[in-house]
């Protein structure tokens, strides 16, 4: 007789055998499963490079203001040839994928960031514009997006028909070619940066770029140069105490460091005796500075004044009346940016221009220019509510 496996032989092989199955299975399992990821993970990125073509494609679709994200569907990058299948599968459910390339812009590093996620982009974005392929053509459809601080100021005056031209002669918002002003004694062109104490003012806004100046508030006692130097670049003492003012943590500047521009243009040609307002801004172009953090010019004081007085000869007792810097500057000598070669021009205390030595002890009030990727958060720029921009 041959012999053969005992019941309990063959219980412990078949226990064996399970213990085996129980330490196997789930390595295999998690293999099959990492390579059904793995290969997943390879589709993403070539869908997302797929999506970072069409944006290179069709940059103008882009918000220049950074603060709106686009979205493009799988299924339209698809269409228009940017992937070549008829269709992408998820090799981990067997399931055909149709979701959404995020577009957005991160200001930390200066790109685009490319993100796939699996929802329909009128889902995925929480503020910008979704593009669809339609016919020959991309449609876009918005949600929710965010205006920027200048584009919102600027399309509330015109909606109301409240822009004023040359020529007007009274308080509000002026449109001056290549820029934006606030004319007049009371205007409503107060701000606050979102974290900060600081009240600015609204100095000007630039058409081209959307940047946006703001003037500080606070009065800083400030000579011109130890050495007596005019040039403002080398204007120790007044460039130190801005710098300090820059990096004081109070005024919110540096909350929103990403969105201030840190070489900015700032107009400081040397003016010599009287002159019109637009001789006056074509002079301050003779020699630029460019620094993070400046100072009001002459054309700043005399373009902030509705009165055709003091544009065509500036140094004007008219350049003060209904002028929202005299209210702010009167009882104080104000130092701005420019000089007339031999001293520095400055605002007196009744509001009239005139030039000192730089040895002098009178007032600086800091200027810095925002990027066009700010937006108004609250306010409306009144005294009462002031723009909070973020």
């Amino acid at each position: 007789m041959k012999k053969g496996f005992t019941l309990i032989e063959l219980l412990a092989i078949i226990a064996l055998i399970g213990i085996v199955a129980l330490v196997v299975f789930p390595v295999v399992l998690k293999s099959i499963q990492n390579s059904k990821q793995n290969l997943y993970d390879i589709q993403v990125r070539e869908i997302e490079q797929a999506g970072e073509k069409w944006a290179t494609e069709h940059i103008q679709y882009m918000d220049r203001t950074h603060l709106n994200s686009t979205g493009v569907s799988l299924y339209s990058l698809i269409s228009a040839g940017y992937l070549q299948r008829s269709k992408v599968m998820d090799p981990r459910h067997q399931t055909e994928m149709n979701g959404c390339i995020l577009i957005s812009y991160d200001s930390k590093i200066n790109q685009y960031q490319y993100h796939y996620t699996e929802e329909v982009c009128s889902q995925a974005i929480t503020n910008g514009y979704v593009y669809e392929l339609q016919g020959d053509g991309w449609k876009q459809l918005e949600v929710n997006p965010i205006a920027s601080a200048a584009d919102a100021i600027i399309d509330y005056y015109a909606s109301n028909n409240l822009i004023k031209a040359e020529g007007q002669m009274t308080a509000g918002f002026y449109d001056e070619g290549e820029r934006y002003v606030f004319r007049g004694g009371t205007v409503n062109n107060y701000v606050k940066l979102n974290g900060g104490t600081e009240i600015y003012r609204i100095l000007s806004i630039d058409k081209s770029t959307g940047s946006i100046r703001l003037m500080g508030t606070t009065a800083i006692p400030n000579s011109w140069d130890s050495e007596g130097g005019l040039v403002f670049e080398n204007a120790s003492i007044v460039t130190v105490q801005l710098d300090n003012y820059y990096n004081n943590s109070s005024n919110g500047i540096l909350l929103h460091a990403s969105k201030v521009e840190t070489n900015v243009k700032w107009n400081v040609g040397a003016i010599t005796g009287d002159a019109s307002y637009d001789v006056l801004k074509s002079l301050e172009n003779d020699r630029i500075a460019y620094t993070k953090i400046g100072l009001p010019s002459i054309s700043d004081y005399v373009g902030a004044s509705p009165d055709l007085s003091c544009h065509s000869s500036i140094i004007s007792d008219a350049c003060k009346q209904e002028n929202y810097l005299y209210e702010l500057w009167k009882d104080k000598n104000t130092w701005t940016i420019n000089t007339d070669n031999t001293q520095v021009w400055y605002v007196n205390e009744n509001g009239i221009l005139n030039h000192a030595d730089p040895s002098t002890i009178y007032y600086i009030y800091p200027v810095i220019a925002l990027k066009n990727n700010v937006y108004i958060e609250t306010g409306d720029g009144k005294p009462t509510s002031p723009y909070i921009f973020q």
